[in-house]
């Protein structure tokens, strides 16, 4: 397949066609001629082998101190050797040397001039052999063909010189095995079949177009009944009654809210907003309402929903920005640590395992036995009683609860005023209160780690404990020693030398840790300073990423028996190691009781076409749900090309026309990761497509236009457009975590579906399917 489609027709050729072609093959074969004769040059230069044998023969039998001049000069040798012997290899691949080719018109020193420039991967200029092979990546001259049509005026620098000029010819080619197989000029479309015969193609180029506005947008205004808008109510309206009736009860406790993509969960679980509100705008105020988002392009998305549909005020957060900030809230201490990305993964995964809640639970209340002995040192019998009997209580309670018996009840039996009586609520109040030395503790006891795990039955290996242990000893530091150093800590280039590390620093999984200490140490998500967080109603977006003890934390965020909602879906994990792969399993491994609604039955966002490859992607990994896809669409498109020059150029000129064409469009162009997102950035760059943006750190602004980023910063989000770039075999193997990701790619699309490939396609990809899918559409 390539970047166009369309019939073949066995008319003969024109006159100007197959002029075109014996202009492009006679182009082809001298370069041919010119890089084999360069690769088959002999090698009249100084023969460095003979050289560097006769040194070898007097090292043996030079003096001491003319060995380190003698090893020298063969270093010197040996280089020059290599540099010569790298002058003669093949420049670039004969059998396909480029894929375009223009021809420019320009005045050079009075007089007109004319250039024969082809455009490939890699660079070889040779002007006395009439060859100018030029890099698409960073020639500049390259710049003209990603720039400009055939029969366009130029005006360009180069070096640092004006220069203008006529395009006269701009034609890409196909060069595979030595030979041309496509050609395309202008409107003209021709290309050889199988028998060597050249044929005429229809020119029906793939094209991205119908979708502007499809997806669902960010509004900037009030919801009414027009915009893209009014399908959020709509949504809500076509939930089956079962479901209405959970979602509507302000009482209804943990309610799961599951379905796949574009099935409308945000949608329902913000409308669940706005109906508490309205039905008791007192107990659901926004200032005790929490929402939390995957990512910060989500949040975005919902602060600018919730105020449309009259809910302003309300908390929207990320977690990671949530649980760092309350965690500092509540544990004063830790208001001078940053957080930090760089936790190992051996280490990160033992950290978002379920294992962690025994784990943490045991400590805290192993911690509180630690003290039984002073309290009979310091009570007697009494005392001692009075807290055993209240062990059920979390050490915080349990301590105001004997405390308060001591100054009550039991006053005949201790004397609370006594100086050993306050010591030792003062010390036992400081340490069992603790979270983070409790979290230091715990997760550098090796031994109380493996024991723990082992009753569990948990898989782990030793490198990850050991990796768990080192990692929380540097996080545990503290940051004040990086800070003494002044100046001292920072490099040459004025960064400070820890900037990358985690010395001092916590990660997301850690505040969520903590946060969950404080849980159990108090009763109640609070800190020891008399703080507290207390809401009325939680709801959390994409839950299926976070891990099971984040989730329980944001549970028993929300005051006992008010509602909470957990929207998600498994087959939409961005990271594996989350800790469970179905709902009933987290809800058994945090110890809650929720409702798990029936999966939502119909998929708003995307078309039927991109859906059935959804699917297809993720196999027997889906979930065992039956959902009814509501619209048709335009047909999947897989899109082959040789060269990722030629990629570049096929999508330069298919974003320019849509942005004429379409200017309220919404376009991502989505890579595996960052590095590709970059690169197809920058050449679209300096291809001059228009509106375009490169999404980094989800600083999405939901104005149409053309964000290019990777699957980690799209997740929740939807386009008009989505464009796959380079799903091939080496970005999206056959494994569980690819097909997970390659799912939320193509789920994004609410209207049209590319992917583009410059080297062999992932396995994953239906190509039968795919292929069916461009027949059909011809």
């Amino acid at each position: 397949m390539s970047g166009w489609r369309g019939k073949m027709t066995e008319v003969s050729l024109d006159k100007l066609e197959l002029g075109i072609i014996e202009d492009e093959e006679r182009l082809l074969k001298h370069i041919q001629d010119q890089l084999a004769d360069v690769i088959a040059q002999p090698n009249s230069s100084t023969d460095y082998d003979n050289e560097l044998l006769t040194l070898r023969d007097q090292l043996s039998e030079a003096r001491l101190e003319d060995q380190a001049m003698l090893v020298e000069h063969m270093t010197r040798l040996s280089a020059l050797r290599a540099a010569q012997n790298r002058e003669y290899e093949a420049p670039v691949d004969p059998r396909s040397p480029y894929f375009a080719h223009i021809r420019l018109s320009d005045q050079h020193k009075g007089q007109e001039r004319i250039r024969e420039v082809v455009i490939g991967r890699r660079s070889f200029i040779d002007t006395q052999r009439n060859v100018q092979i030029v890099d698409w990546r960073n020639s500049p001259i390259s710049r003209i063909y990603y720039c400009y049509d055939e029969g366009d005026d130029y005006e360009e620098t180069f070096a640092k010189q004006l220069q203008r000029g006529h395009v006269e010819l701009r034609r890409t080619l196909t060069v595979n095995g030595g030979k041309i197989s496509r050609i395309r000029s202008g409107d003209r479309v021709l290309v050889r079949d199988v028998h060597g015969r050249w044929l005429k193609q229809s020119d029906e180029r793939s094209r991205l177009a119908g979708g502007a506005q499809t997806a669902l947008r960010a509004p900037d205004r009030r919801l009414g009944r027009t915009g893209a808008d009014q399908r959020l109510p709509e949504i809500t309206a076509l939930i089956d009654p079962a479901q209405f009736r959970l979602i509507t009860q302000d009482d209804s406790g943990i309610i799961i809210i599951r379905g796949g993509a574009g099935t409308g969960k945000t949608t329902i679980a913000l409308h669940r907003i706005a109906y508490l509100c309205f039905q008791n705008r007192k107990r659901f105020q926004p200032k005790r309402i929490l929402v939390i988002t995957p990512g910060e392009g989500l949040r975005k998305y919902v602060s600018k929903v919730l105020p449309a549909l009259d809910i302003k005020g309300v908390r929207i957060r990320t977690f990671s920005e949530w649980a760092s900030s309350t965690a500092k809230w509540l544990v004063p201490q830790l208001r001078k640590r940053k957080t930090t990305d760089d936790t190992p993964l051996g280490a990160r995964r033992l950290k978002r395992h379920p294992a962690l809640l025994k784990l943490l639970k045991s400590a805290v209340t192993e911690k509180a036995r630690e003290f039984d002995s002073e309290f009979l040192r310091v009570g007697g019998s009494a005392l001692l009683d009075a807290w055993v009997k209240r062990r059920t209580l979390p050490p915080m309670q349990r301590l105001h609860a004997v405390k308060k018996w001591a100054s009550g009840p039991g006053r005949h039996q201790v004397d609370s005023n006594s100086y050993d009586f306050k010591r030792l609520f003062e010390g036992a109040s400081k340490e069992l209160g603790d979270p983070f030395e409790t979290w230091a503790q715990t997760l550098t006891d090796r031994t109380k780690i493996i024991e723990c795990f082992d009753a569990l039955k948990v898989d782990y290996y030793q490198w990850e404990v050991d990796q768990l242990v080192s990692s929380v000893s540097q996080q545990s530091d503290d940051p004040n020693d990086a800070r003494e150093l002044g100046d001292h800590g920072r490099g040459i280039d004025g960064q400070s030398i820890f900037a990358g590390e985690i010395q001092g620093r916590l990660d997301t999984d850690d505040w969520a840790i903590i946060l969950h200490l404080c849980q159990l140490k108090n009763g109640r998500l609070a800190g020891s300073n008399g703080r507290f967080v207390s809401m009325e109603h939680v709801i959390v977006d994409e839950a299926q990423d976070l891990s099971p003890l984040s989730i329980k934390v944001l549970c028993e965020t929300a005051k006992p028996g008010a509602p909470v909602t957990l929207a998600g879906d498994t087959a939409q994990r961005l990271y594996l190691d989350a800790g469970f792969g179905h709902w009933e399993t987290l809800i058994e491994q945090i110890g809650v009781r929720a409702s798990i609604l029936p999966p939502l039955a119909v998929s708003y966002r995307s078309t039927r076409q991109v859906m059935e490859l959804a699917r297809l992607v993720l196999g027997d990994l889906a979930d065992d749900m039956v959902v009814r896809d509501a619209r048709d669409g335009a047909p999947v498109e897989l899109i082959q090309f040789d060269e990722q020059g030629e990629t570049v150029a096929f999508l330069a000129d298919s974003l320019k026309s849509l942005r004429t064409r379409e200017r309220r469009s919404s376009v991502a162009l989505v890579a595996r990761n960052m590095s590709v997102a970059r690169l197809y950035h920058d050449s679209l760059r300096r291809a001059e497509v228009p509106d375009l943006r490169l999404v980094q750190k989800q600083d999405f602004d939901f104005t149409p236009g053309i964000d290019v980023t990777d699957v980690y910063q799209i997740k929740g989000l939807e386009y008009d457009y989505i464009v796959v770039l380079e799903p091939t075999a080496r970005h999206y193997p056959d494994t569980i975590e690819s097909r997970h990701l390659l799912h939320v790619v193509l789920t994004r699309a609410a209207h049209q579906l590319w992917l583009l490939c410059s080297e062999e396609p992932s396995p994953l990809l239906p190509l039968e399917t795919l292929s069916q899918n461009l027949a059909q559409s011809d």
